[in-house]
């Protein structure tokens, strides 16, 4: 079985199914792994959607920050952005079986076969592995249960450090947040949730995630969807999978 790793999707299905033929996709010997943001930016997100929910068992795809946008604008407590383009999922008449699914779905995944982990964003510096699986539970524990309402009412950006002190929603948020829409940080570790291109264009002290000294992951081979253009220097253990205007996959082997 070949895995092929693919960045954001944005709702373009016409060129995630271009990127299929070019690899000559076999759902019955392979298997695709989706690094979040599946939705939103594109015309086509429902399609998308329905095509990555009916690979099964040969699809794997962790939570972006466009589906925790997604599943606040159903649960009613976010207003649209200008650039949205999620109406077609919201009106479906499979959008509930959709949404359950999409809530379903992990912030991290681990392929301990072959030592390669999947997250959208990153994985912050402080966190070792174990810790980095155990906080990741934790969201997806509220997103899956009776507290998935509550949760997305009180979805912020108010917390840019982790702590281990750190309870309540202001936890929650800091997990979420690190894992869908961490991009730079300065060396303590603390986010930039403005930050965003190459990284010669940042302000003084700010890096990308990846090069935060004696990071707890730097054993891992990290995949994660590239939605910054960081347009850095390659990083040993580091895998940054293109955005959709220039989708590609990267090939893990059987």
């Amino acid at each position: 079985m070949t895995i092929y790793a693919i960045g954001s999707v944005n709702g373009d299905y016409r060129a995630l199914a271009t990127l299929l033929d070019k690899i000559a996709f076999n759902p019955d010997s392979d298997c695709l792994w989706f690094s979040g943001n599946l939705v939103n930016g594109g015309p086509d997100s429902l399609a998308v959607l329905r095509l990555v929910k009916g690979l099964g068992k040969q699809a794997v795809t962790v939570l972006g920050n466009a589906e925790l946008h997604l599943l606040r604008r159903a649960a009613g407590v976010a207003e649209p952005n200008p650039n949205d383009t999620l109406d077609d999922v919201l009106n479906a008449p499979d959008r509930e079986e959709l949404l359950k699914w999409l809530r379903q779905r992990g912030l991290i995944h681990h392929d301990g076969k072959r030592n390669f982990t999947l997250v959208h964003a990153g994985i912050p510096g402080a966190w070792s592995f174990s810790q980095a699986l155990t906080f990741a539970c934790e969201v997806e524990s509220a997103l899956a249960s009776n507290k998935y309402q509550a949760f997305m009412e009180n979805r912020r950006q108010d917390q840019s450090r982790w702590h281990a002190k750190l309870s309540g929603w202001k936890r929650l948020n800091f997990i979420a947040n690190a894992y869908t829409q961490m991009k730079y940080c300065n060396a303590q570790g603390k986010l930039d949730f403005l930050a965003d291109g190459a990284v010669q264009n940042q302000a003084e002290g700010l890096i990308p995630w990846y090069r935060q000294a004696e990071r707890g992951t730097a054993r891992l081979n990290i995949l994660f969807a590239d939605d910054a253009g960081f347009a850095d220097q390659p990083c040993p253990g580091i895998y940054p999978l293109s955005a959709v205007d220039r989708l590609t996959a990267l090939a893990l082997g059987d």
